[in-house]
């Protein structure tokens, strides 16, 4: 009854959303004049495999009891990752202490999503140390390999010990394990979707008391690999159709990449008053005010499609660091042409010349403080005991040596 239900299901969502949405493969060259210790352009590129684990620690029965969104999300995912050729080898696991095989037949893997199921298939379900998952996970994450990992992401280390006095430990434990993963994956990147779906089961708090628990509750997929395959990845697969198979209104994306990434840009040559130049396209001369406005403006084109970055964070000026006077705004591309994604104006009321730098910088998003649960003593609503840590110890990891994802200069003489 599951799998028809669940083919009903994709049938039905997929003709609703006329397909993948997403880019097709191609290429993002790199910027003439990117910062020395940049890395290399992104390029859209298929990863050998994807291992796909799935938490079945005792906290996770909630989520797959009956038809829920986690199962409809973590199908339709998988399905549009086969569907998209993305890799021509699947592999699931579910993981808790150990990792356990289970082939690669998606459609028998969700149906047997059950919390019988999740007891039947072992290991230590009692404890749930995320830094003990991802460590396994990445292990097994070689070059040209992705994993995708979905988890409450709650932390309990079991019976009689309170999860607050390991909470710091924890993130420092990931920090140092994601340092010791990009030392021999450079170009690595992470993605975690932060989604929403009904709950009936027992919920375990910070000292492993148990609560029955029947309401939506948050989970999250965690996205591991080389930059471009993740960016393949989230090109054939858009954001949206996740967000339409979670409970949740919105959906949360923490994104981090290594180094400072190479970006195409050059400026606007149609807007503002200034003389062109056919030669250097990072270089305003004789730049004028506008007779109608009496304002200066100018204006960037930049390719941010390999920043893995949401259109939200992309257009906050305040993820920007300007090194100028003139006033910053960014919008989308209106146009397709050139392989420009964005724009950046420039507007001030005088000619301010010389070098200008602009940084996008490496933030922790806004949403993660806000759905962490600091207590940890009941469920709370849209929270996770403790997330700010786990996604804390990546985010130090990944901006330990670089808090930018990339720069752009120009020069107005």
């Amino acid at each position: 009854m599951k799998r028809l239900l669940f083919l009903a299901a994709v049938a039905l969502l997929t003709a609703c959303n006329g397909g993948s949405g997403g880019r097709k493969h191609g290429k993002s060259p790199a910027g003439s004049n990117a910062p020395t210790d940049s890395v290399a352009a992104v390029s859209y590129v298929t990863p050998a495999a994807v291992n796909v684990y799935i938490e079945n620690s005792g906290s996770m029965d909630g989520y797959v009891k009956g038809v829920t969104e986690f199962e409809q999300a973590v199908y339709n995912y998988l399905s549009d990752i086969k569907i998209s050729a993305i890799t021509d080898t699947l592999n699931l696991y579910y993981i808790n202490s150990q990792v356990i095989p289970q082939g690669s037949d998606i459609g028998d893997f969700i149906e047997k999503l059950e919390p019988s199921n999740f007891r039947a298939k072992g290991g230590n379900r009692g404890t749930s140390d995320i830094a003990n998952v991802l460590e396994t996970v990445l292990k097994e994450t070689k070059a040209g390999k992705v994993a995708i990992l979905v988890t409450d992401g709650i932390f309990s280390p079991g019976k009689g010990k309170d999860a607050e006095q390991y909470l710091v430990n924890q993130q420092i434990g990931i920090k140092r394990l994601f340092a010791d993963y990009l030392k021999t994956n450079k170009t690595a990147a992470v993605m975690v979707y932060q989604l929403q779906s009904k709950f009936s089961g027992t919920y375990y708090n910070n000292v492993d008391a148990s609560i029955p628990l029947n309401e939506n509750r948050p989970f999250y997929i965690w996205v591991i690999g080389d930059v471009k395959h993740l960016c393949n990845l989230r090109g054939q697969i858009a954001d949206d159709k996740l967000k339409a198979r979670s409970a949740a209104q919105n959906l949360n994306i923490f994104t981090t990449m290594n180094g400072c990434q190479t970006v195409k840009y050059a400026i606007n040559p149609s807007i503002g008053k200034f003389k062109k130049s056919k030669t250097d396209n990072k270089t305003i001369a004789n730049l004028k005010k506008d007779s109608r406005t009496g304002k200066v403006k100018f204006a960037v084109n930049v390719d941010f499609s390999g920043m893995l970055l949401d259109e939200s964070y992309l257009l906050d000026p305040n993820n920007y660091e300007n090194s100028s006077k003139y006033d910053l705004e960014i919008k989308k591309s209106a146009t397709t042409g050139g392989g420009y994604t964005h724009v950046l104006y420039f507007t001030s009321d005088r000619v301010y010349a010389g070098a200008i730098t602009v940084k996008l910088k490496a933030d922790m998003p806004a949403w993660v403080e806000a759905a962490n649960d600091d207590a940890g003593t009941t469920a709370v609503k849209n929270k996770t005991y403790g997330i700010k840590y786990q996604l804390g110890g990546v985010y130090d990891a990944f901006t330990f040596t670089n808090r930018y994802y990339t720069e752009i200069k120009i020069n107005v003489n």
